[in-house]
């Protein structure tokens, strides 16, 4: 069908261009929400088994096709599904938290202790770093050992995120088709619950307490959360420009920010999207908007 050649298609390009998998893994999430669990279910498996074929003929490895599967189709396909019955992207943003979590979880199931595997796998940036003798050695080796520590986290986080903008395309694609300004007044009313944001808070600041050795599962979670919160971020910002006069050259000049001092950016939007939770920005602006 074209789905299943749209979503093999873009999942082998992905090889070379990695955010090509968004939209192979959104052409999942569309099918799922249009045409229900049960067609989702079968173009993801066609796809599967299409993949597999290429890459055994390509490269005698039908390995990749199951990793597509594993971490970006069946997730989408579930997404779509609970996104479909419940007609709430707010839950299944959430919902997409888990993935993350089984991804941090996956990794000490399966390497034991991912920071040294990490470690190892990132000796070859030390040794560039050396060669081009951009540090010495010994803060060589502390800066690699810290980001093969933080390595688990990040790895969930990207999974994390994947989903999300793959699940956001499918349900952009799917208003533009049937419900056309659905998708925008849907983002720009995003929010979780508040006992998620309570657990967000408590992990945040026990990350930032000084002196106090904060365990791995807690650093690799509030990676996670913080890439929850800035998307929330982002929502309670389109939700209050969208509606001011001038909004449209402040969101250009955020996204511009973004791209220019991208960490402190980030954060910034991951605090208003964590106070959201109890003040909620949104609300407030359209009771004082003025009027006329």
């Amino acid at each position: 069908s074209p789905a299943v050649m749209v979503i093999s298609v873009m999942a082998m390009l992905s090889l070379l261009l990695p955010l090509l998998g968004l939209l192979s893994a959104a052409s999942v999430g569309l099918v799922t929400l249009r045409q229900g669990a049960k067609a989702g279910l079968i173009v993801t498996l066609l796809s599967t088994l299409a993949c597999g074929a290429i890459l055994t003929l390509a490269l005698d490895n039908p390995l990749p096709a199951l990793g597509f599967l594993l971490v970006q189709w069946l997730p989408l396909w579930l997404l779509g599904m609970l996104l479909r019955t419940s007609a709430s992207l707010n839950l299944s943003l959430q919902f997409a938290l888990g993935f993350g979590v089984l991804a941090i979880i996956g990794q000490y199931l399966v390497l034991g202790d991912p920071a040294v595997f990490w470690l190892d796998r990132l000796q070859p940036l030390l040794a560039h770093l050396q060669q081009t003798k951009v540090v010495d050695q010994a803060t060589g080796e502390q800066l690699i050992e810290r980001l093969a520590g933080w390595m688990t986290g990040v790895l969930a986080t990207g999974i994390f995120l994947q989903l999300i903008f793959s699940l956001l395309l499918a349900r952009w694609w799917q208003a533009l088709l049937y419900n056309p300004g659905g998708f925008r007044s849907e983002f720009h009313q995003l929010r979780v619950y508040k006992w998620l944001g309570g657990i967000g808070l408590l992990v945040l600041l026990v990350m930032l307490l000084p002196r106090l050795e904060v365990p791995d599962l807690v650093k690799h979670t509030g990676i996670l959360l913080m890439a929850l919160f800035f998307f929330l971020g982002l929502a309670v910002v389109h939700g209050v420009l969208g509606k001011a006069k001038s909004g449209r050259a402040w969101l250009v000049g955020m996204y511009l920010l973004l791209f220019v001092v991208m960490p402190q950016a980030v954060m910034l939007l991951a605090v208003i999207g964590l106070m959201d939770i109890w003040i909620d920005f949104r609300l407030r602006y359209e009771r004082h908007r003025p009027t006329g």
